[in-house]
């Protein structure tokens, strides 16, 4: 197994932080570490469900190829 180096740290804390604070910003000034993990791991799980939602929602097999046609031809 590959063990992390500082840059895998830093490369993964670039997007971390930043919804880490946004929540703990959210909850409050009082809000402990594993109550903003938690709730970082709820709303991530609400986000992936909507990003899923929001792909699966539009034209798919035959009528996604179509769609896609069309745009192509229009630009």
């Amino acid at each position: 197994m590959k063990t992390l180096t500082l840059e895998d740290y830093q490369k993964a804390g670039e997007t971390f932080w930043p919804k880490y604070w946004y929540i703990a910003k959210e909850l409050g000034e009082d809000a402990k570490p594993e109550q903003v993990l938690k709730v970082m791991e709820a709303i991530g799980g609400v986000a992936l469900k909507t990003a899923l939602e929001e792909k699966l929602a539009g034209p798919f097999g035959f009528n996604k190829k179509k769609e896609e046609e069309d745009a192509n031809l229009s630009s």
